[in-house]
């Protein structure tokens, strides 16, 4: 009888213990969980092809071979963005400067306008992108183009523009830049606000999780650029 009341305390201990480990293991994971926000869709590699212009507002401007010009959002907002609920084009067949607002994109209720890169006529809207809203992030550079101008002073307005490696410098600063951003920024997902504030990597989509007051300062840090 003794015997049994043994193993029977012996087995009860080792439950014991397993339970315990297993608790430990938990929280272990959780405590790592703001880790592996730093390797998840890191926005360290931003694309920046060769033969665009880039407006410091995060606008892209294509020369077609018959002059027009074809623009769209780059990557380093593309990544920044997350889901995307619609897209507008402003003042569809009237002018536009270089720096208005022409490109809106929508996510629920929050707004992100996206300035034109050059002066001209806004001639067409994308069916693909108007159809289907988030297309616009599967390839952002090519098929996903948003709208096309029919330049009026594109000479003067591809001054102000980057382009080759002026681009990719630029690109970099923006990077270097937004980590400062998030320092002071307000994240309604406390996580991912301490992860970046930590130094982690900035992840895709980073900007869904920001509060409306942070959204509104990246608006006119980043993109509200004449």
């Amino acid at each position: 009888m003794v015997a049994i009341f043994v193993v029977v305390t012996i087995v009860a201990f080792l439950g014991i213990d397993f339970a315990y480990q297993r608790i430990q293991e938990r929280k272990t994971a959780m405590a790592m969980e703001p880790n592996k926000l730093n390797k998840v869709n890191p926005i360290s590699a931003i694309s920046v092809p060769e033969g665009l212009f880039f407006h410091p507002g995060h606008s892209w401007a294509a020369i077609t071979q018959d002059g027009w010009v074809k623009v769209g959002m780059d990557d380093f907002l593309n990544k920044l963005v997350g889901k995307i609920d619609g897209v507008e084009v402003k003042n569809l067949g009237g002018e536009v400067k270089q720096g208005d607002p022409l490109i809106v994109l929508r996510q629920g209720n929050r707004k992100a306008e996206i300035v034109a890169p050059v002066d001209g006529k806004v001639e067409m809207f994308n069916e693909k992108v108007a159809g289907d809203p988030q297309s616009i992030k599967d390839n952002p550079y090519n098929e996903s183009w948003v709208c096309a101008v029919k330049p009026t002073n594109l000479i003067d307005n591809l001054k102000k523009l980057n382009i080759a490696e002026t681009a990719k410098s630029w690109a970099r600063e923006e990077v270097d830049r937004l980590a400062g951003f998030f320092t002071g920024a307000n994240f309604e997902n406390k996580l991912v606000g301490q992860t970046l504030q930590d130094g982690g990597a900035p992840v895709e989509g980073v900007l869904t999780h920001m509060s409306d007051d942070a959204w509104d300062k990246f608006q006119n840090e980043f993109l509200n650029k004449a």
